[in-house]
């Protein structure tokens, strides 16, 4: 980058670190997914997965076309990148070998908890992704680099759908990890609702003696007064 000028360089660098973020989050979202046993879930991170792909590779083609190399390692060499992406994988892969397994060890493991990790740690790497493309956005427009800004625009309107999918799901998630893993007795709602029918149906008791006595009392008056 010896012959780009000061404001394509800064760009560059910005779009590095965004090209970087996405492809680590490929791995991320695969991983995520081999471990996911809610449907609807797994099918929006596989649809996620599509668009992290596709932002990676605009990121990396202007990145080309402002005079830079997109680089997703700080290590030097590519041997260096090879052996990280590799170690990367040979995770990914081990999360999915542990996730075709059989399914009764699944049960009383917290797979609930683990999805909501999951997605609770996704929704903090939206988090910094829209900052990075609001920043980008931001910076190209105030130089004039109309492409660049369309890009992160474009990139940007997806991770905040994400964003917005993840920032729903979580209570989903947060409800269905209590009715997984804590006792019913514990979950005071319905503790509360127990002691409130309890107390109510000991209250209605001495009314109904009450109402006996009444009437057998009215009953004693009528037959006097016949006498």
């Amino acid at each position: 980058m010896s012959d780009t000028n000061t404001r394509d360089t800064k760009l560059v660098h910005l779009l590095n670190e965004a090209y970087g973020k996405e492809r680590q989050l490929e791995l991320s979202l695969e991983s995520h997914m081999a471990t996911t046993t809610r449907a609807d879930y797994e099918k929006r991170l596989r649809q996620h997965l599509k668009e992290t792909k596709s932002h990676a590779s605009g990121v990396a083609k202007r990145i080309k076309q402002l005079g830079g190399t997109a680089e997703t390692v700080s290590l030097p060499g590519p041997e260096a990148a090879t052996k990280a992406a590799q170690s990367l994988q040979g995770a990914v892969g081990k999360a999915k070998a542990a996730a075709q397994g059989p399914l009764h060890l699944a049960k009383g493991s917290g797979e609930q908890g683990k999805m909501l990790h999951n997605a609770r740690a996704e929704y903090r790497e939206e988090a910094e992704e829209i900052a990075t493309y609001t920043v980008i956005n931001a910076l190209a427009t105030s130089v004039g680099d109309m492409q660049t800004a369309k890009l992160a625009r474009d990139i940007l309107s997806e991770e905040q759908r994400m964003a917005e999918y993840l920032g729903e799901l979580l209570p989903q998630l947060a409800t269905d990890v209590a009715h997984d893993e804590i006792p019913v007795s514990e979950i005071k709602g319905d503790a509360d609702r127990r002691r409130s029918t309890s107390s109510g149906a000991t209250s209605r008791t001495p009314k109904k003696k009450a109402s006996g006595n009444s009437t057998k009392s009215k009953s004693k008056t009528k037959s006097k007064s016949k006498k």
